[in-house]
């Protein structure tokens, strides 16, 4: 089964793809079509790394593992480490493009703010009806999914009064830099964990691609075969540190305590997101992705982000608390993930058609 997911996502990213003849290059591998496209086949993964962490992941009790999805377990921060900078990316192009492009700002943020209201409203709505007893506000208890959500409105507002109010570009790329350490910092202070800050810098790095999109371009199509296969090694090896730290200790002979742990995981992951966006991008040069499916999915992938934890919840063995019943707990961890993916897909696909009602947009930006 393990085999033929893969199989199925194979298909789904490749379906229609079409691979460039030597010596020439796919020109719109940062083109919205193609991002978009990518975005949805990464919303794909982080709904099986969400169903994986209810099913086998390694800080579960034994008797509740169920084997199948452990491939998905740590993928999640690589793919939001895309969306990241397809953001950052897709605002300084359009920031370029669009005339008047603050004008009506606020309504970026309602696109935001809205299907996440609707969904907090909902799953404050699901745990009063099953009694539950909420020790924190409703907010917290989803931000172990949703912690995207207050990171992206806040990279808006930096990148706002960066380059609304400060006339030298390069000083508002500066800002927007310094407004990302402060995140940075201010997280590793006070959020729960990595998750909430090893992926956030990839959207500076999104607007420093799309200001120098062509010497970019240039400069990793010269010695391209070294590029790819430089990112793809040292994605692989900040993964495997970040996510097998003590294997690596007791090879290594490195330090043992939590600390260095702490140090090894964060390194690990915010170099490997890095270099996997690279690759992701060098990949690209030479593949053109795109369609149908994907197209549909990359159009609302905020609300399918939004929407799948609450079903992540209800078919798992427990519904937020151990102590409360899901809906339905569905053991098989393939049929768990297609009913999470077969229900949340068209609920936040009408979702996406309210909020598109309510602000006025015809189109994601």
């Amino acid at each position: 089964m393990t085999l033929l997911l893969f199989a199925l996502l194979g298909v789904c990213l490749f379906w229609g793809a079409k691979i460039s003849k030597r010596k020439e290059w796919n020109e719109d591998v940062l083109s919205f079509a193609q991002t978009k496209s990518f975005l949805g086949f990464c919303a794909l993964i982080i709904i099986l790394h969400h169903c994986s962490q209810r099913t086998c992941a390694p800080w579960l009790p034994e008797f509740r593992i169920v084997h199948g999805l452990d491939d998905f377990v740590f993928w999640g921060y690589l793919c939001v480490a895309v969306f990241f900078f397809c953001s950052g990316y897709g605002m300084y192009t359009s920031f370029h493009k669009k005339e008047g492009f603050f004008k009506g700002y606020y309504k970026r943020i309602l696109k935001i703010l809205i299907p996440t209201i609707v969904v907090w409203i909902t799953f404050f709505m699901v745990e009063k009806g099953k009694g539950m007893r909420i020790p924190k506000p409703v907010w917290y208890n989803t931000f172990d999914y949703i912690w995207y959500i207050p990171a992206m409105i806040y990279m808006y507002l930096i990148f706002y009064f960066s380059f609304r109010f400060i006339k030298k570009e390069t000083l508002s790329v500066v800002a927007v830099f310094i407004g990302t350490c402060i995140y940075f910092v201010l997280c590793m202070f006070f959020s729960p964990g990595t998750w909430w800050y090893n992926t956030p810098h990839l959207f500076i790095v999104g607007i420093i691609t799309a200001r120098h999109k062509e010497k970019i371009g240039s400069f990793f199509k010269k010695g391209y075969p070294f590029w790819i296969a430089l990112s793809l090694i040292i994605t692989f090896v900040g993964f495997a540190i970040s996510n097998y730290y003590y294997p690596f200790a007791v090879i290594f002979g490195w330090g043992m305590d939590d600390k260095s742990h702490f140090i090894a995981e964060l390194t690990g992951q915010v170099i490997s997101a890095l270099t996997f966006v690279i690759f992701v991008m060098l990949i690209g040069l030479k593949i053109k992705i795109g369609n149908k499916v994907l197209a549909f999915l990359g159009g609302f992938t905020l609300e399918l982000y939004l929407v799948h934890p609450l079903f992540v919840q209800l078919f798992s063995y427990a519904f937020m608390q151990d102590s409360v019943k899901p809906l339905y707990h569905i053991k098989n961890p393939f049929l768990y993930s297609a009913a999470v993916a077969v229900v949340a897909i068209p609920l936040a696909f009408g979702l996406h058609k309210l909020v598109t009602l309510i602000t006025g947009s015809k189109k994601n930006s």
